[in-house]
């Protein structure tokens, strides 16, 4: 999983070097993502991770991954040996759910989404409405989970803990008024 710190920093986009592109979505669309993210990064090294099927249509990348269903794993793997500044996923409606779960799964210093209009904003903590908005599906269940398991789980039981915090220094109180 992801550092949690990348949802949490902000994107330095001075300071972006590498980058890598999952095609969760159109060829197309990767293409003029491609594009914006050279405009937006200049100089900076642009990997791309492109599914088998659009092989032949992968150009525009310093580095081309081909990636197949049953190779998903050992690529994974692969990718999570590297540390990358700038992982791009695209929230298109048209796209592979593993593929758009990827980003999730690599070591990254900041994930940036873009959609098919090549709108694009950097995940964020702050921006769980924005994700869970362009996500669909399964996607938005795994991307939420975190968010769920701190509004559900985290927050009631630091509750309780400062409750029962409260109520013991109450307690010692009483019983040192009650002995004085």
């Amino acid at each position: 999983m992801s550092n949690p710190l990348t949802f949490l920093r902000p994107l330095r986009y001075h300071a972006v070097r590498t980058v890598l592109l999952v095609q969760s979505g159109p060829v197309a669309v990767a293409h003029q993502a491609a594009a914006r993210v050279r405009a937006l990064f200049p100089g900076c090294v642009l990997e791309g991770l492109i599914r088998e099927a659009d092989r032949e249509e992968a150009s525009g990348f310093d580095h081309v991954t081909v990636v197949r269903w049953e190779e998903r794993l050992a690529i994974v793997r692969r990718l999570r040996a590297r540390r990358y500044d700038v992982v791009v996923v695209l929230l298109s409606s048209r796209g592979s759910d593993y593929l758009r779960l990827l980003p999730f799964l690599l070591r990254t210093r900041a994930i940036l989404a873009f959609n098919d209009r090549l709108d694009y904003f950097p995940l964020h903590a702050t921006r769980l409405g924005t994700l869970a908005h362009h996500l669909s599906g399964r996607a938005t269940f795994w991307a939420l989970l975190p968010w769920a398991a701190g509004r559900f789980v985290v927050f009631p039981l630091v509750t309780l803990v400062l409750v029962a915090s409260v109520a013991r220094l109450y307690a010692r109180a009483a019983w040192r008024r009650a002995r004085a």
